[in-house]
């Protein structure tokens, strides 16, 4: 069902792209009356882009790419780089099945594109930079899809990575169900880690030690662009009353930070992940979360809760150089008032099987060194992309819609939050042994010196990047194509 619904939205996208004069007549009031539709819930933490098209199946926007300053410590404003000079970029917020046109400008110094994290769309429209010619300094690029899936997603430049996603060139995405589950709210979290120096300026970049090595990790913690540690960092702060359900919506948009997180005050179940909502929501205490990675909660404060905290649990060194983890609030919310609310409907989600028989069993080893006195990082023994201009290697051809089981391992102790574009997978063993981790994925958290087992069934036809969603490991190697056959009868455009 799944594939079939994506087939036919694809066939929607590529017989509507190019056609902006229909989005046109639509928006002036010309043409077939727009669809009445119910609206769309506010999302709460981030502000949304300005819709320029009247169609409510159609979300066309104005995105730039340009320097900005923001004060994020007191004193000097921190230099950065962002999207609509918001940090984090504005919020696209869009329904399954509608056609989203993004109208991107490049005004920085240096060429860039723009990845669509997660969404199934086409290659050609993803963002990659071995597909995409890069948007050079004063150029522009009209993106131009569907979005197939209903989710918890974001945006981020895919070039020039190590500074430019440092600097802040993200934002993040919302695409509702149609039937969509009513909550008294839905809040969205992004969190995020930067490293700053004298002045409140960005630090230095590293060619070589820890940031390369592990990848760089920030001083600064931040949620939606505040920031939460330190002397005058404060959490996130909101109100909710009792008798609230809640939609909570977390994005990790970390370069290499992962850590565990949790909610307290409330009863929490987990009810989506990368891919959007679970067939049935869980009760878990604590999930860990690994950079590229989402989640969505259903929150219901306790009768006698005087506040809900979210949060990180950073593992940190004690004074007795143990590690332990550190609890820090990303979000403090007040319980004031009450509410009645009405049980959300969730809608019916099957996934594919994977109680099955592989059609394909492959391995994919993650490693890295030092080769010519320069760290490489490598998938299976090449490493695969090392510098701007390179040519990807070509990983493996896939047959669509067949079950193929793939293990992924790190033999040396930086874990890999590996990231495949363009298709979901379900995560099904880990050292070999079957595990709990429920849901669609399309990143995976292979831990040092540890397999992790994904299923997937290659559903997306294409040409995809494959890569480690740490900065300096893909820039520095850990990063490939796979390449996804079209279905027997389907003609790619």
């Amino acid at each position: 069902m799944r594939m079939y619904l994506f087939l036919l939205l694809l066939t929607g996208v590529l017989s509507g792209c190019g056609n902006d004069d229909a989005a046109t007549t639509t928006a002036a009031g010309g043409g077939v009356p727009p669809e009445v539709l119910p609206p769309l819930p506010p999302i709460e933490g981030l502000t949304p882009f300005v819709d320029l098209n009247l169609d409510p199946r159609i979300v066309e926007v104005d995105l730039v790419a340009r320097k900005n300053q923001v004060a994020l410590r007191p004193g000097i404003a921190t230099r950065l780089l962002n999207y609509n000079d918001q940090f984090p970029g504005p919020l696209l917020h869009a329904r399954v099945g509608d056609r989203v046109i993004v109208h991107f400008k490049n005004e920085l110094d240096e060429s860039t594109v723009v990845h669509w994290h997660g969404l199934r769309i086409s290659d050609a429209m993803d963002g990659s930079p071995m597909i995409q010619a890069p948007v050079e300094p004063g150029a522009s690029f009209t993106y131009d899809f569907i979005v197939p899936d209903a989710g918890t997603y974001w945006y981020h430049t895919h070039l020039h990575q190590i500074e430019q996603f440092e600097r802040g060139l993200y934002g993040a995405i919302v695409v509702h169900e149609r039937e969509f589950p009513t909550f008294s709210a839905e809040r969205l979290f992004v969190a995020d880690d930067i490293r700053l120096g004298a002045n409140n300026q960005v630090s230095a970049f590293q060619e070589s030690g820890p940031d390369i090595g592990a990848g760089r990790v920030g001083n600064t913690l931040l949620v939606n662009g505040n920031v939460v540690n330190g002397e005058t960092g404060q959490p996130f702060t909101f109100s909710i009353p009792r008798g609230a359900i809640e939609r909570w919506r977390f994005v990790q948009a970390t370069n290499a930070l992962a850590h565990g997180l949790r909610i307290r005050g409330a009863d929490v179940r987990v009810i989506a992940t990368d891919g959007g909502l679970l067939p049935q929501p869980f009760t878990l205490e604590r999930v860990d979360i690994a950079p590229g990675q989402r989640y969505d909660f259903e929150v219901r404060p306790h009768a006698d809760a005087t506040e809900v905290v979210l949060e990180a649990l950073i593992q940190v060194l004690d004074e007795n150089n143990q590690v332990v983890e550190q609890p820090i609030a990303y979000a403090r919310a007040t319980v004031e008032g009450e509410v009645k609310a009405e049980e959300p409907i969730y809608p019916l989600v099957e996934l594919p099987r994977v109680d099955v028989e592989p059609a394909e069993t492959l391995q994919w080893k993650l490693s890295g060194g030092v080769v010519d006195n320069e760290v490489q990082f490598t998938i299976n023994g090449v490493p695969a992309y090392v510098g701007e201009g390179h040519e990807h290697v070509l990983l493996h051809t896939f047959k669509p819609n067949v079950p193929v089981a793939i293990t992924l391992t790190s033999n040396v102790s930086p874990a890999h939050p590996f990231h495949i574009h363009g298709q979901f997978f379900q995560v099904v063993a880990r050292g070999g042994a079957p595990v709990f981790e429920p849901g669609l994925r399309d990143t995976v958290h292979v831990r040092g010196n540890e397999s992790a087992t994904i299923l997937s069934y290659f559903e997306n036809p294409g040409r995809w990047m494959v890569h480690c969603h740490i900065s300096e490991h893909s820039e520095k190697g850990m990063m490939a194509d796979i390449q996804v056959d079209a279905p027997v009868g389907h003609h790619q455009h």
